[in-house]
């Protein structure tokens, strides 16, 4: 597995996680919206920018339902930074669910992300 893949999946496990693991996962951080975000489109766009002749259709949809509605949350003023639009939002319940979605498109596990484990020990 190279980096970049590595790199996606775990940032959809984080994105999958039920939203007390979410909250859990940046402890010092204030946004973690944003984080989350932010890290989805870094690792995304250089995951497809290497394999993107591999994909198949159904992982490129996958992969574009979370981007839309993750930049939905981002353009939506009542999705604001805050840990509560986190736990509220019935646009980030459906993130969660695209982003187990994208991890079963990929065969790849429904599991805590490696690098967090500590965080949510």
């Amino acid at each position: 597995m190279n980096s970049q893949q590595n790199q996606l999946q775990a940032v959809l496990q984080a994105l999958a996680l039920p939203v007390t693991g979410q909250l859990r996962l940046y402890p010092n951080d204030a946004c973690k919206v944003n984080r989350l975000i932010q890290e989805f489109d870094q690792f995304e766009t250089m995951f497809v920018a290497e394999v993107a002749d591999c994909l198949t259709e159904g992982q490129k949809a996958a992969l574009s339902s979370l981007r839309m509605d993750l930049m939905r949350v981002c353009h939506d003023a009542d999705h604001a930074c805050t840990d509560v639009a986190l736990r509220r939002s019935d646009v980030w319940r459906r993130v969660r669910l695209l982003a187990r979605s994208a991890l079963v498109a990929f065969n790849w596990p429904l599991a805590l992300p490696p690098q967090f484990e500590r965080a949510l020990a």
